[in-house]
């Protein structure tokens, strides 16, 4: 995903959020990944989309956007979800299941015309008689109306009855995140009345498994100069557990003491270890030297019969070992709280 973080390489300047958001949604939707690309498919010219990157895209743009690219314009101005809106070109394991009524099923149960319209009839009619049509049936009061959208209850009593001054771009966007009536559709009559509403879905939590008993199997007296003390314990047995998911059958756990690795590790915290855990530069390892000597370091890379590591607490200057001086160097999973510790 684009983030606000990104520098463009010809002036190292910072891409607003907004457009980050809408570039992760046309590379998504439409495999669209340049400025060009985007600005074909948004009928813009590429000065436009150069512009919105600095500044962030316009209210104009905003609705372009959910109508073109199918994204909602919320979640491109908040990153609230869902990112796609009903009808969008997702997948459906992107679109939400259980979405809001589609403008069949809305025509179906309202009147077929409300006022002067009907919500089928949706781009010919102003934006306060399409708001009309979409909220006659919720019972909704000028007072709830007028607290949703920021207006004032006389306003929004106008509203309701399909008169008053047109619906805003960030009206449109407070009553479709309430409300779930489409913004693009209520501001230009473009696209259907209803949204998918992906934040209500039924909560389907995926459990964690392989949940463990992890045997502590000693103390670990960490910094440049620390020790470990084996407790001599037998293979799958220790001085207490420390429960936690994990697929290695040698995992094992270590208490640490010192404050060498503040802030990252505290004295009297443990650390579970996985031995089978192949190593990638940037992963934290626990490393034991024949001298014995131990230490828990980022591990940055091997080169030329060498192992180069650096420190979480910057008073530790990097280290590097030769190869025939270290005893073991095992993968660190997870720094666990003197909470999770249970005895046998």
């Amino acid at each position: 995903m684009l983030n606000n973080k990104v520098f463009n390489s010809a002036n190292m300047r910072v891409m607003h959020e907004t457009m980050s958001r809408l570039y992760e949604a046309a590379r998504l939707l439409h495999g669209v990944t340049t400025p060009t690309e985007l600005a074909r498919l948004l009928n813009v010219s590429p000065q436009a989309v150069n512009n919105w990157e600095r500044r962030g895209i316009s209210a104009a743009g905003l609705l372009d956007a959910q109508d073109k690219v199918g994204c909602s314009a919320t979640w491109v101005m908040t990153g609230q979800p869902p990112m796609v809106l009903e009808g969008g070109h997702a997948s459906a394991e992107v679109n939400a299941p259980n979405s809001a009524p589609k403008q069949d099923e809305i025509a179906d149960s309202a009147p077929a015309e409300v006022g002067t319209m009907s919500l089928a009839e949706g781009g010919r009619a102003s934006s306060t008689q399409r708001l009309r049509a979409a909220l006659h049936d919720k019972g909704l009061t000028s007072s709830e109306v007028a607290s949703v959208a920021g207006v004032g209850i006389d306003t929004a009593s106008q509203w309701l009855d399909g008169q008053g001054p047109e619906v805003s771009l960030a009206q449109a966007v407070s009553l479709q995140n309430a409300y779930g009536v489409n913004a693009v559709w209520l501001t230009k009559g473009k696209g259907e009345p209803g949204i998918s509403v992906r934040y209500a879905d039924e909560f389907r939590p995926i459990p964690i498994t392989k949940w463990r008993a992890i045997p502590v199997v000693g103390r670990a007296q960490l910094g440049d100069n620390g020790h470990w003390a084996d407790l001599e314990y037998p293979v799958g047995h220790g001085d207490g557990y420390i429960d936690f998911p994990t697929q290695d059958p040698n995992a094992y756990a270590l208490k640490c003491e010192g404050d060498s690795m503040r802030p990252r590790i505290k004295a009297g915290e443990f650390v579970v270890i996985e031995p089978n855990q192949p190593i990638e530069p940037g992963d934290e390892v626990l490393v034991k030297s024949k001298d014995g000597r131990v230490m828990v370091k980022e591990f940055l890379y091997k080169r030329g019969g060498r192992t180069h590591l650096i420190s979480a607490n910057d008073a530790h200057k990097p280290i590097a070992f030769a190869d025939d001086e270290i005893e073991k160097m095992h993968f660190v999973r997870a720094i666990c709280r003197p909470s999770s510790w249970r005895p046998e």
